[in-house]
């Protein structure tokens, strides 16, 4: 599903002739300034395991176990990462409950740390994606949060790769295809990060609709639903961290849930730890025009007059700098080239 609005803006065009189509223009919000990004390698990745049917239903309140627990001390306030700004509030105010386990402080100070290098580098390369990120969990009914998934999974890195798993969720082929993206020798959309997180988004919802714990969703993208389920019902659990407490959670989970929620408690106050929110958002502003021609992106920077790396950015699911020579592109070109790019296509066609 896409998102309604606001931080990414896209024209589609088709081929030559055809006249632009706006959609999806609008402002950003200022809360999702606190949304930034930090990650650490790790080895577990989703598991081909079955799962639901996908759920469009949206902003379901989450049921929250505190039983056994309590919040981190040093978390800010409750809603700090949904703050009221000027152009409105986010749709899903419910935080995830971050307990104040051993093993998530584990990785708060590792983060703080021996991460630190590496989280300084995911804030710098996340900046363009988060925002619209952001947008298309929530709009997806997902707290913005879980965006700390790609940070513990890819750090931003669109060819980020592990035992088949890619792109910016990590998703392996046959997951990725399931949700409904592309994934061939000439174009694979996990490394897309509007078309990724559309697919992630319904997926972390699909398993929220199942088991009505978003601690239990984190657990189950990683491992897939199969082994989670077994341990739910063997413990009548309703919250990760009693089968945690128990030893009765999938063996990677309990190494990957913690990860995920000391990411998104850093993020809920960067500064507290020692870092800056990152200054530009930029809008992630493209014009789409569908293209039948195996044009290569080189080609193509250097008729609008661009360098060859914003192409790739734009149209990062292509696999070999080209696009496909069967069923056509929908190629993303830098907002305000359309005209240049039509001039020289028309030349090239005529050829």
């Amino acid at each position: 599903m896409a998102p309604k609005a606001k931080f990414w803006r896209h024209q589609l065009g088709k081929s030559t002739i055809c006249r632009r189509h706006p959609l999806l223009y609008g402002t950003l919000p200022l809360f999702l300034l606190l949304i930034a990004c930090f990650t650490t390698q790790i080895e577990a990745r989703t598991e081909p395991d079955t799962w639901s049917e996908l759920s469009i239903s949206f902003l379901t309140p989450e049921k929250i176990s505190h039983a056994g627990s309590q919040m981190l001390t040093s978390l800010s306030p409750p809603f700090a990462v949904y703050n009221i700004s000027p152009v409105g509030r986010s749709r899903n105010r419910v935080p995830i409950h971050i307990p104040n386990e051993p093993s998530v402080r584990k990785y708060i100070q590792y983060y703080r740390k021996e991460g630190r290098a590496t989280l300084a580098g995911t804030l710098k390369r996340s900046s363009p994606y988060v925002p619209v990120m952001a947008e298309i969990l929530e709009s997806n009914g997902v707290p913005a949060e879980m965006i700390a998934i790609v940070m513990v999974e890819s750090s931003f890195k669109a060819r980020a790769a592990y035992r088949g798993a890619a792109g910016y969720w990590q998703l392996l082929p046959g997951t990725a295809r399931s949700l409904g993206l592309r994934v061939d020798r000439w174009v694979d959309e996990r490394a897309d990060p509007i078309k990724s997180t559309q697919a992630a988004a319904k997926y972390l919802r699909s398993f929220y609709d199942q088991y009505q714990c978003w601690t239990l969703a984190i657990a189950a993208y990683n491992t897939g639903d199969a082994p989670v389920t077994r341990a739910v019902k063997k413990c009548n659990a309703t919250d990760f961290w009693e089968l945690y407490r128990k030893s009765a959670a999938p063996s990677r989970s309990r190494t990957y849930v913690p990860k995920v929620l000391a990411a998104m408690h850093i993020l809920r106050n960067l500064e507290a730890h020692g870092f800056e929110y990152p200054r530009n958002f930029p809008v992630y502003d493209f014009e789409s025009i569908w293209v039948n021609s195996p044009l290569k992106l080189e080609q193509v920077a250097q008729w609008i007059n661009v360098p060859i790396g914003q192409i790739r950015d734009l149209n990062s699911s292509l696999v070999h700098d080209r696009v496909p020579p069967e069923n056509g592109f929908a190629l993303r070109l830098p907002s305000g080239t359309r005209d240049k790019f039509d001039l020289a296509y028309e030349d090239y066609l005529k050829r």
